[in-house]
């Protein structure tokens, strides 16, 4: 149950942004900003809002994936210590104040907050992943 609670976290964010991607797309189509034709192959030009919209639902495909891994193997060897809980926490909780960086139009944003975020993230996901391999390593 301690992975619960952090994936659903994650979880939810993309499901907004999800959400928030769909309204986004409706409210330019429907403004005939953007011709529903474009969303097949996403040609044309697109509001700069709706692109960062975009990009921002498609990186939580990329780096979270290998957190829902890190958790589901966590739950499945059900071998962790408080260290894994407290790695585990510390990338949802930087990924969480990542998620609300990237919110407003990336066009306009300084980008040198954004990726030490998105570092210090990474660092704890990867130090999760480090020690998930020397735990069962020693085994």
């Amino acid at each position: 149950m301690e992975f619960l609670f952090p994936l659903s976290i994650i979880v939810f964010l993309k499901i907004f942004l999800l959400f928030r991607l769909i309204y986004m797309a409706t409210r330019y189509t429907l403004s005939k900003d953007v011709r529903l034709s474009q969303f097949r192959l996403y040609k044309g030009d697109f509001p700069d809002n709706l692109l960062s919209a975009r990009h921002h639902y498609r990186n939580m495909f990329e780096v979270p994936v290998l957190f829902y891994l890190l958790c589901l193997l966590h739950i499945i060897l059900n071998n962790y210590s408080q260290l894994d809980i407290i790695l585990i926490w510390g990338f949802v909780i930087f990924r969480s104040i990542h998620f609300l960086i990237r919110l407003p139009n990336q066009k306009s944003i300084n980008v040198i907050p954004r990726t030490l975020i998105f570092l210090i993230s990474l660092i704890f996901l990867t130090l999760g992943w480090m020690n998930i391999f020397l735990t069962q390593l020693n085994k």
